[in-house]
């Protein structure tokens, strides 16, 4: 684990992006729209824990429709996330990609009074995890804690997007409760 840096280097092999389901948050999804200009209903599905065994009953992030669990996701098509470019394996829009993106395969070490001990790369991901470059685990520290107030709004919204019921709700109508007035 490094306090002031962590040893990794992107050898762009895709892992992330073809074996890795991204959850992002409203704000990664209206910097999508903004920034690319991407329609929403292209590149959002909503996934179920059928889905995302991985994530816990209990996350926040769960919409609830008609007693029915969905999370938002970037869409997956064949060869991995929707933004893949299948020949380079980048990003097609990687300076607007969401932050858990920009996060990953990096994994925070807190005190338990929330200060920063360092990161490390995650132990159980399928990126091969080079060491041959160097990141500053501040920066990264500063976007976890960006990506973590976005969690918190994105908390809320769910919450009140739960609370609501009304014939006919899908899960896609959550984006109206972020997108129309953001874009």
């Amino acid at each position: 684990m490094g306090r002031y840096t962590v040893n990794f280097k992107c050898h762009s092999t895709g892992h992330c992006c073809k074996d890795v389901i991204c959850l992002p948050t409203p704000w990664d999804v209206v910097r999508i729209v903004r920034e690319v200009g991407a329609k929403p209903e292209d590149f959002i599905e909503f996934v179920t824990p059928e889905t995302l065994w991985d994530v816990e009953a209990s996350d926040p992030t769960w919409l609830d429709v008609r007693g029915e669990r969905y999370m938002m996701a970037l869409r997956r098509i064949e060869k991995g996330c929707f933004f893949l470019q299948e020949k380079t394996h980048y990003c097609e829009i990687y300076e607007s990609r969401p932050l858990l993106c920009r996060l990953y395969p990096f994994k925070l070490h807190e005190s338990r009074d929330g200060q920063l001990n360092g990161f490390s790369l995650h132990a159980d991901v399928g990126c091969p995890k080079n060491r041959d470059g160097v990141y500053d685990t501040q920066p990264l520290y500063d976007m976890y804690l960006v990506d973590k107030g976005h969690h918190d709004d994105y908390d809320s919204l769910v919450e009140v997007f739960n609370q609501r019921d009304y014939p006919g709700k899908k899960p896609e109508d959550f984006l109206d409760m972020f997108l129309p007035q953001a874009v």
